[in-house]
């Protein structure tokens, strides 16, 4: 399907490019019209990372390691191989929009991570490339990435060829877009985001990253058609949308480690960088912009969430996913490493803590604190809600107190740890197993 679809592409390219020469023979004359000159959307391969009754699934990895907030955001979702096929391509589409180093493009090393994750699994030829608000080979060059990137064993792209392409649903008098062919014609597409405020689109993340993917109207730059409108209305937000819709990416990674807070996109426009220390892993874009909208309103305090809506709103009817994170199956994972946490606690509540290490390989150990002598059961489920083992349930001094789980014979999934006691309290904390 796919490669007769790229065929059938490649000859309308290639005979649009030749119109020409097209009326100069006389049999090809006749079906000249007949050829269409735009494309609808990209159709993007169907959310593979939902829940049994069709919820996408999103998993935030708190740490400080990319690589291994990576592998255990990757493996909580279920893993590339749902989604990428033994010798499948994929372009990875980082953040690439100025001569300006991390958070205000993709950091380098993400961008080695993904590739290495990826070709774990697939022997397909992995693609990076961007456009940003400049020539995108300057931006490579500023920021040394061929090198690395081929190195990698993977290929920088320039973005040369483009289709026509618009939404269906689109009037008449609003213009055609141009989809770069590389990123149209792509089996996967991989975005990798940033996590930035935006002076006029208020954040940019899944949605926005598209921008880039796009250009304007009559081949002009995409960005100065949507600053044609005024900045923050309606038609400049609602727009922004439309695009994202023309590009449909398989899966998106926000790198939230660092964030650009108060301004941006880079700190040119006084952007202010901090300290988020996190991932995002989501295949529905607008569930992980709705989502980074919250995080953004944690540690920005000018950042109104409520200022998505519009965007979210117009995604939403274009059928991209769902800003409802009511029916979103939410992961959050805490990255610890294979220290014990300090028992020098004096508890003053009951608390469930991160299982260390996490992830794990066969076993992890289960600490929580008590304040006064109680009955304690703690159980591990899967991503089912059945019950895998009970490694606790009976009565606990008051203090800190550690339960080995050993997950010998189960297969690398997200498990879940739950501790209840007589007097209501639940916590539950999501568990990582790589094998």
């Amino acid at each position: 399907m796919y490669k007769s679809e790229k065929s059938r592409r490649e000859f309308l390219k290639n005979m649009l490019k030749g119109a020409g020469s097209l009326y100069a023979v006389p049999w090809l004359a006749k079906y000249a019209h007949a050829i269409p000159t735009t494309l609808d959307p990209r159709v993007r391969i169907p959310n593979p990372y939902v829940t049994q009754d069709g919820r996408p699934k999103l998993i935030c990895v708190n740490g400080d390691d990319f690589q291994l907030m990576l592998q255990t955001g990757l493996a909580a979702i279920g893993g590339l191989d749902l989604l990428i096929n033994d010798n499948q391509n994929t372009l990875i589409k980082p953040n690439f929009v100025y001569t300006e180093a991390y958070p205000s493009t993709s950091d380098i090393n993400s961008i080695l991570a993904l590739i290495q994750q990826i070709q774990h699994i697939s022997t397909g030829t992995i693609s990076v490339g961007d456009a940003g608000g400049i020539n995108n080979q300057q931006i490579y060059d500023f920021l040394e990435l061929e090198a690395p990137i081929t190195n990698a064993g993977a290929e920088l792209l320039l973005f040369e060829d483009y289709y026509d392409v618009r939404n269906p649903s689109w009037l008449p008098e609003i213009p055609d877009f141009q989809v770069w062919s590389d990123i149209y014609d792509t089996p996967v597409l991989l975005n990798l985001c940033s996590l930035k405020r935006h002076y006029a689109a208020y954040m940019t993340c899944a949605l926005k990253h598209h921008v880039g993917a796009v250009a304007g109207p009559n081949r002009t730059g995409t960005r100065e058609y949507l600053h044609s409108f005024d900045d923050l209305s309606e038609e400049f937000i609602t727009t922004i949308a439309e695009i994202a819709r023309l590009v449909n990416p398989e899966l998106t990674i926000v790198d939230a480690r660092l964030i650009m807070a108060i301004n941006g996109p880079i700190l040119m426009y006084e952007g202010e960088i901090r300290e988020m220390n996190k991932i995002v892993i989501c295949g529905d874009p607008v569930a992980a912009d709705a989502y980074c909208a919250q995080l953004m309103a944690r540690f920005d305090e000018t950042f109104d969430p409520s200022t998505m809506d519009t965007i979210l709103e117009r995604a939403v009817s274009l059928g991209m996913g769902t800003s409802d994170l009511s029916q979103v199956e939410i992961i959050e994972i805490e990255q610890t490493s294979v220290d014990d946490p300090s028992d020098d606690i004096r508890p003053d509540k009951i608390e469930l803590y991160q299982n260390y290490p996490n992830p794990f390989n066969a076993s992890t150990n289960i600490k929580f604190s008590i304040p006064e002598q109680s009955r304690v059961s703690v159980r591990v489920f899967d991503t089912l809600g059945r019950e895998v083992v009970s490694l606790a349930d009976r009565v606990f001094e008051a203090g800190v107190h550690t339960l080995r789980f050993n997950a010998n014979g189960l297969p690398s999934s997200v498990y879940y740890a739950k501790l209840t006691t007589p007097t209501g309290f639940t916590a539950q904390k999501a568990m990582v197993l790589v094998k």
